[in-house]
């Protein structure tokens, strides 16, 4: 059985006029593994990213997010992008921290962190407390292996 990754770029590229900021980006993510992208400002990090949730549309390469485009449907060997409700359904299901990020002052960074379940996906208060135990874990054992 193959084991199916979590995100999956295959040679992906971006410009923006005659500036190509995304070189043939090839990366697998696996579930549960975690991924630092590292470069100079500039270098097209948080454009990479945009473009695995179709904040911002690539020009070549394919961009897989547990096996499934976001933002392009596949018919036959060409891709077709999604109107704007089909992919916002998709980017429902992706979690993403932008680097200038806005918190609620008044909540937790734990509570931040689940508004979106809660309050998106409708998920019950009790699975939100469930989420922010895992996410409190998550960081003590991150912050251990310092």
């Amino acid at each position: 059985m193959t084991v199916q990754p979590m995100v999956e770029a295959r040679e992906v590229r971006k410009s923006f006029g005659s500036v190509e900021v995304l070189r043939g980006i090839t990366m697998t993510v696996q579930s549960g593994e975690v991924a630092c992208l590292i470069g100079p400002s500039g270098s097209g990090k948080s454009t990479f990213l945009r473009c695995i949730n179709h904040l911002e549309s690539h020009d070549a390469g394919e961009l897989l997010v547990d096996g499934e485009f976001v933002g392009y449907r596949r018919k036959g060997n060409t891709l077709y992008e999604l109107n704007e409700r089909d992919v916002s359904r998709r980017r429902s299901e992706i979690g993403m921290v932008f680097q200038r990020f806005n918190l609620f002052a008044h909540l937790t960074a734990l509570e931040n962190v689940t508004l979106g379940p809660r309050y998106v996906h409708e998920r019950s208060e009790e699975h939100t407390s469930e989420l922010q135990s895992l996410a409190y874990l998550v960081c003590r054992l991150l912050l251990e292996k310092k």
